[in-house]
């Protein structure tokens, strides 16, 4: 076989590879959201049924390593090339960018899914505690926050009588899946910034970003996330400093 037939054969299983690939992730986004409204926005469902999907797409990412090593990478070296010509870099550079691509890919329809469901999440448990939510005295309806995640006092516009709203169990605990969800959604600009430049590093095996340059990327996607959850629950302005020291001191220690 010659290198041409080689290049070609690995540039098919490449783009099949793409093609597939893509496909589960159009079937994830058509399918996910109607089902999470078909089992009344049941998190844990949703979550599995995305585990699902999200494993075979790995296993379809990890298949690109994996061929190249088993099949590939020593019918290159069998046309007089080595591990430093540039026609076996190049080769090999088509499956390390594809399998950043579809990694990228994967984290932002987990991402772009995930707040989906959590705007929807949100916009129905406004609804229903809408419903519930009147006045102690004069029983006229009142109005809900979007931030209905803590208590608070609200007046009615009839009678003045001081109501307190009261969020919850069920309520706390869609905290977490929809905040977290719509916080990595916001850092998502900035956290797909950072490992494309980790990527650099990585596929050129040299220094093009420094430890303090990656830093500075991860600290901008955490300061995005941290910034969209002051926004939806204020009271984490508290911890703010806290959580991203802590997150940056874990990067300075294991990276």
């Amino acid at each position: 076989m010659s290198f041409q037939e080689t290049q070609e054969r690995w540039e098919l299983f490449l783009n099949k590879i793409e093609e597939t690939f893509d496909a589960l992730m159009e079937k994830a986004q058509v399918a996910l959201i109607p089902l999470f409204e078909q089992t009344d926005m049941e998190t844990t469902t949703f979550q599995n049924a995305w585990r699902g999907i999200s494993i075979q797409a790995s296993n379809l990412i990890y298949k690109i390593d994996e061929t190249w090593e088993d099949k590939v990478e020593d019918t290159f070296l069998g046309k007089k090339l080595n591990y430093e010509s540039a026609k076996f870099i190049a080769e090999r550079m088509k499956g390390y960018q594809l399998r950043h691509s579809l990694e990228n890919s994967l984290k932002v329809n987990e991402i772009e899914l995930f707040a989906k469901a959590a705007k929807r999440l949100f916009e129905v448990a406004k609804d229903i505690l809408a419903k519930d939510f009147c006045c102690s005295q004069c029983k006229a309806p009142l109005s809900i926050k979007d931030n209905f995640f803590r208590s608070y006092y609200v007046t009615c516009d009839y009678c003045q009588t001081v109501n307190t709203f009261e969020p919850g169990t069920k309520v706390r605990n869609l905290e977490h899946f929809g905040v977290d969800a719509l916080a990595k959604e916001a850092a998502l600009p900035n956290e797909l910034k950072y490992d494309e430049a980790l990527f650099k590093n990585y596929a050129l095996d040299q220094e093009v970003y420094s430890k303090e340059q990656l830093l500075e990327l991860y600290k901008n996607q955490v300061v995005d996330y941290l910034e969209k959850r002051v926004e939806i629950i204020p009271d984490y302005q508290e911890r703010y400093e806290k959580d991203l020291e802590a997150k940056l001191e874990f990067l300075r220690k294991y990276n």
